[in-house]
């Protein structure tokens, strides 16, 4: 469902999508997934040559998660950035004025296993994925309390409203959890769609399900 407008409440801690035909409302969880924006780009006009449809707390907002991703990778293929090395790439990425820029450059030297003074135009496609990976996790994409309600018609209040939109227990719920023995050793999350329940790594993906008939 492509969602076509967006509002952030509750000083960014909700953020809530509309479309056609489904309200969305993401809360909680890290800004990148409330954002929909697993690089963290910020908010202004590549961005939304990239398809962002709003801002929150100064970053886009993407109408899902695979157009932020495509947002990055454009982002870090322009010439501004494919002209420097990881260690130039990652200063101009994450200023240090604004970010741990030192912690930042070693996670993803560590992560890809490549020198910082490597430079970006030089890495092969499997490389460069590596290193927007990289990124991607050090910004987190944890998931918080998601919720998909039919018929925007029926939600305008919500839409409208600047108060936190209270969420119905009934629909479409993700829940935090720490011990699930043998099926996570991450901290990872589940989400509960009916009596299905789905594993969702920290970097978003899904691992299939199994059934909860509680």
């Amino acid at each position: 469902m492509p969602y076509k407008k967006v509002k952030s409440v509750n000083k960014g801690m909700t953020v809530v999508y509309s479309g056609d035909s489904n309200v969305l409302i993401k809360k909680d969880g890290t800004l990148a997934w409330r954002n929909n924006n697993p690089g963290n780009i910020i908010s202004g006009p590549f961005a939304k040559r990239r398809g962002a449809i709003g801002e929150n707390k100064g970053f886009a907002v993407f109408p899902d998660t695979e157009t932020g991703r495509k947002a990055q990778y454009s982002l870090l293929k322009n010439s501004d950035y494919q002209s420097k090395t990881i260690d130039g790439a990652m200063k101009k990425y994450a200023d240090p004025k604004h970010n741990p820029t030192e912690k930042y450059i070693q996670y993803v030297s560590k992560q890809t296993g490549m020198s910082r003074d490597k430079n970006l135009s030089n890495l092969t496609p499997k490389e460069f994925e590596k290193f927007t990976e990289a990124i991607r996790r050090f910004e987190k994409l944890t998931p918080g309390t998601e919720v998909t309600l039919p018929h925007p018609d029926k939600h305008k209040s919500i839409l409208h409203s600047p108060m936190t939109p209270k969420i119905p227990s009934r629909h479409v719920e993700v829940f935090r959890h720490r011990n699930l023995g043998a099926h996570n050793n991450s901290g990872g999350t589940l989400k509960r769609e009916g009596d299905k329940v789905w594993r969702i790594d920290p970097d978003g993906s899904t691992r299939g399900y199994f059934i909860c008939n509680d």
